[in-house]
């Protein structure tokens, strides 16, 4: 049996009961069109949805290890470029259903781009703040067929920021693949992502438990020696091979680097009076590098109306980093209504770095079951052996490691009248996450962790409408700072949740993606009983919810507009749980039109982000506030060939 067919025969019994994702092969990057849920996606430059790869039920997939490229286990030090990526699905809730060991904390699955499915084109335009930008993509397929690639370079060369500051940043990478066989396919990548010269801009602390004062938009912040920059490359090869009749393999093997030449962070501690104090971190040059993969072999096989898979898999992590020997330049007092003339440091990076390695092997082994296109279920069971030494650059070494087992089942069936009901549980060893510039250990970074995750959903028909929803229980350590300023954990965190999403095209030419979760998040252990931090973690909101509309009214061949309101309840701004970042709604709104140009498809994108200029702070850790950008417009024309 060919790959092609094994594959076509494989997803057949679950199609019914787990979403269709976005697989990267889109003619345009109109993601409300293409969404097929409310959870998360990004198409080309655009996202919309509840979650995304740093927010899924209030944990971060990317910070917990649970990032996918084309299903496989990668592990990113600097993110892929959208020369190479295409699209980013959120896997959460029915769309985890047939994945092979799902994550608790959800799924950022990475889609290659396909040139026969994306082409070539080439968009320019101006950002946000007028900031221009041009990015060339290329395809190529053999008139065989049998090799395509896919190519692109974009740059930006004076990208400039909400609060001041500029930067200049470019990219390229290229996807080729070879259909070696009938059976086996080759598809890899390399890509390259630089940033440079990047002004830091300072994060708010006050010094009580109150918001920052206002901050006026208009001054700037920013010092030009406080810049930070990155370099990061990524490259890999994944191969998916039919063995023979029901056997089949998938292989990825990925290495990925990032690097910071030079590094700053700035906080700006105030008072009510809009006075504060300025404090720069800078640090010497930073790298993280990593090699990670996957490789499975899965037998398939069918008795009437039953299809059974059986599959084994392991996964690989080793992972360096050296960080750390940063110098604090404290400027003494700074008002916020004006940017202070300061003159340059001298600053000596005469320090050791500290050089941390993590190594991480797992094996596991699932069965899946689909009988008679109504029932699906599954279970895997993994041995994990997680290994990280820490070598402080003061002296010494730490090493610390676990080998739990881990555990995943889940069971969904299809009633007559079309209703899909599930439920789920699954145990995964997930990353922590590293303390923040404000903690007195900074830069500590804590071992991976045991997260379980319950949730059971159903999906049904609503008219023309599709609605998923789910509830959820998700547990793990709580990492934050305690009330002696250090780093760690400090008991367990609980997040209870009800989501819905309702999604699908209700007229001609309306597409709509409506979205909501509401969360109980806890906290409990010996920290809260003392009285020493709350019980509602940081940075967590109780409700959000997301509307989005694409409408082509017909009335202009090509004409389509299309409005996002996104709303999030207050978030918990301080472990203390005395003070709270309060709600916002960001409106965004836009339009498209496609035409043609000189015998070539072509597509003129316009965009008004925080329509309504809405002003307040995003938390971005205990105490620390990020002021939310005002008004601002994006404007882009692009050109298929």
């Amino acid at each position: 049996m060919s790959i092609r067919n094994f594959a076509g025969c494989s997803v057949c019994a679950i199609a019914l009961l787990s979403a269709p994702s976005v697989t990267a092969q889109q003619s345009d990057d109109n993601v409300v069109r293409n969404a097929t849920d409310a959870f998360g996606l990004r198409v080309g430059t655009e996202s919309i949805g509840l979650y995304d790869a740093g927010n899924v039920r209030g944990f971060s997939p990317d910070s917990a290890g649970n990032v996918r490229l084309q299903g496989l286990f990668i592990s990113q030090q600097g993110s892929l470029s959208d020369r190479v990526v295409d699209a980013t699905s959120i896997r959460v809730g029915l769309n985890t259903v047939g994945l092979l060991f799902p994550a608790p904390s959800g799924i950022a699955d990475l889609s290659l781009r396909d040139p026969e499915g994306t082409g070539a084109e080439m968009r320019v335009g101006i950002d946000p703040r007028t900031s221009p930008f041009m990015e060339l993509d290329t395809a190529y397929v053999a008139t065989d067929g049998r090799f395509k690639l896919s190519a692109g370079v974009a740059a930006r060369p004076d990208s400039n920021g909400a609060f001041g500051g500029d930067q200049r940043s470019w990219s390229a990478g290229f996807v080729p693949r070879w259909q070696v066989t009938e059976d086996v396919t080759v598809t890899a990548f390399a890509d390259w992502d630089q940033m440079h010269d990047s002004e830091v801009v300072p994060n708010y602390l006050p010094d009580g438990p109150y918001l920052p004062p206002r901050v006026d938009r208009d001054v700037d912040h920013t010092l030009p020696w406080g810049d930070w920059a990155y370099e990061s490359e990524n490259q890999g090869v994944i191969v998916d091979a039919g063995l023979m009749d029901g056997l089949t393999a998938r292989a990825g093997l990925f290495r990925s680097v990032h690097r910071l030449p030079y590094d700053a962070f700035a906080l700006l501690s105030v008072d009510q009076d809009r006075q504060g104090r300025m404090l720069h971190v800078l640090l010497p040059a930073t790298r993280y590098a990593a090699w990670s993969g996957e490789a499975s072999v899965a037998y398939e096989w069918v008795d009437g109306r039953t299809q059974q898979t059986i599959s084994l898999a392991g996964r690989g992590l080793s992972k360096r980093s050296r960080k750390g020997g940063d110098v604090e330049v404290d400027y003494g007092p700074w008002a916020m209504d004006r940017r202070p003339d300061v003159a340059k440091p001298v600053v000596l990076f005469d320090q050791p770095q500290d050089r941390n390695e993590v190594k991480q092997h797992t094996l596991g082994l699932a069965y899946n079951l689909s009988w008679d296109r109504r029932l699906d279920l599954g279970a895997g069971v993994q041995k994990a052996d997680y290994t990280k030494i820490a070598r402080p650059g003061t002296g010494g070494q730490a090493r610390g490691g676990s080998k739990p087992w881990l555990y995943n089942g889940v069971a969904a069936w299809r009633f007559e009248n079309g209703v899909i009901a599930y439920a789920s549980y699954s145990k995964g060893l997930e990353e922590s996450g590293s303390a923040p510039i404000t903690a007195v250990n900074r830069n500590a970074v804590l071992p991976a962790v045991k997260t379980t995750q319950r949730e059971a959903g159903i999906r049904t028909a609503v008219g023309p409408l599709t609605l998923t929803s789910s509830v959820f229980d998700v547990r793990r350590p709580y990492d934050g700072v305690d009330a002696a300023g250090r780093y760690g954990f400090l008991g367990e965190v609980r997040h209870r949740g009800v989501e819905a999403s309702l999604s699908g095209e209700p007229v001609e030419g309306l597409s709509v993606v409506l979205g909501a979760v509401l969360l109980d998040p806890e906290v409990g252990g010996d920290e809260v009983e003392q009285g020493l931090i709350g019980r509602r973690p940081v940075g967590q909101s109780r409700l959000q919810w997301q509307a989005s509309v694409d409408y082509a009214p017909g009335i202009v061949e090509g004409l389509s507009v299309d409005m996002t309101v996104d709303h999030s309840a207050k978030t918990t701004a301080r472990g203390d749980n005395l003070a709270d970042a309060p709600a916002y709604t960001l409106v965004d709104a836009g339009l498209r039109q496609e035409f043609g140009l000189w015998g070539q498809e072509a597509s003129l994108r316009a965009q008004v982000q925080n329509l309504l200029d809405a002003q307040g702070f995003f938390v971005e850790g205990d105490g620390e506030y990020e002021p939310m950008v005002g008004r601002t417009w994006r404007l882009s024309l692009t050109v298929r060939m």
